[in-house]
């Protein structure tokens, strides 16, 4: 019976060479994971993935080009074109606003007494403009997120 007893049962030496083996495999893991060899491995990998991922992105962008579909690159392209051209007529507007003054105050001070409160009023000016506001802040606000905002 004593010899029973020293007798690891299947389920210890099944325990045993399980803990046996995962030591070794953790030994195994940590020497890699310390060698040169295995960071130089991960900088690969990092680059192959970059790699791959730029070039599905052109794939895709080929692919869209060919079926003539706007694409994420033409549609930054043409975002940035547009809010060229809104910054272009703002300008524009606030020069023909100044103008649109000029002119009222022009009028304004060759007309007789009576006939200067409602100068700038027949010329079209509003009173936001004589006030200074821009056309703008009239229309209800600048470039919305439809335009991208970036210029």
């Amino acid at each position: 019976m004593a010899a029973e007893r020293e007798m690891p049962s299947p389920a210890e030496q099944v325990a045993r060479l399980y803990e046996q083996a995962e030591t070794q495999a953790a030994k195994a893991g940590e020497q890699l994971v310390g060698s040169g060899g295995f960071a130089s491995l991960l900088g690969q990998m990092a680059e192959n993935a970059a790699a791959l991922t730029r070039l599905g992105n052109d794939a895709m962008d080929l692919v869209l080009r060919n079926l003539r579909v706007a694409g994420r690159r033409d549609v930054i392209r043409l975002s940035r074109q547009l809010a060229r051209t809104e910054d272009k007529l703002e300008r524009v507007l606030q020069e023909v606003e100044e103008l649109r003054d000029e002119l009222a105050a022009d009028r304004g001070a060759d007309a007789p007494a009576g006939r200067r409160s409602g100068a700038g009023q027949r010329n079209g000016a509003s009173g936001a403009a004589r006030a200074g506001t821009s056309s703008r802040a009239r229309r209800g606000g600048g470039r919305g997120k439809a335009s991208g905002g970036t210029s």
